[in-house]
């Protein structure tokens, strides 16, 4: 298989995902009365997912793939360490110290967040940000190639 070439199944598998998001809203719609705007809305966002999935799979690129490892630092490592955090009973701790205690509690509430986007850029320095079961590697060293 080519670079430019996509598998047999890659034009399916788009349009069946987008046809059944849209089913799936209208189902939402009629069968369990969720109202329009929020099935408008949901419909939206998930159509928007859907194009940014299909980019990061069709276009990669380095900028996009460390931006990804620093969203995933951020959402489930940086929560990870945020529910440490929550349940280590400091900030409880120091919410009793007084007022100086509580602003201090609010201040330590990003630093789990912002160690794990440090950590999501570390995992991606390590892996040269490529994306797990991507080609973007190769395509990436193909255009480079193709530019010489």
């Amino acid at each position: 298989m080519s670079i430019s070439t996509k598998p047999w199944w890659w034009k399916p598998l788009w349009v069946t995902t987008i046809l059944l998001t849209i089913a799936v809203g209208v189902a939402s719609y009629f069968l369990f009365h969720v109202p329009i705007g929020r099935v408008a809305g949901g419909l939206a966002m998930t159509l928007v997912m859907i194009g940014v999935s299909y980019y990061i799979r069709v276009k990669p690129s380095r900028k996009v793939n460390r931006g990804l490892y620093i969203l995933l630092g951020f959402s489930p490592i940086g929560f990870c360490l945020w529910l440490l955090y929550a349940f280590s009973g400091i900030g409880l701790f120091l919410t009793t110290l007084g007022p100086w205690g509580s602003l201090a509690s609010m201040l330590l509430f990003p630093i789990p967040f912002i160690i794990g986007v440090f950590i999501g850029d570390w995992i991606g320095k390590r892996r040269n940000y490529r994306l797990p079961l991507s080609l973007g590697e190769e395509i990436m060293r193909a255009r480079e190639d193709q530019r010489r």
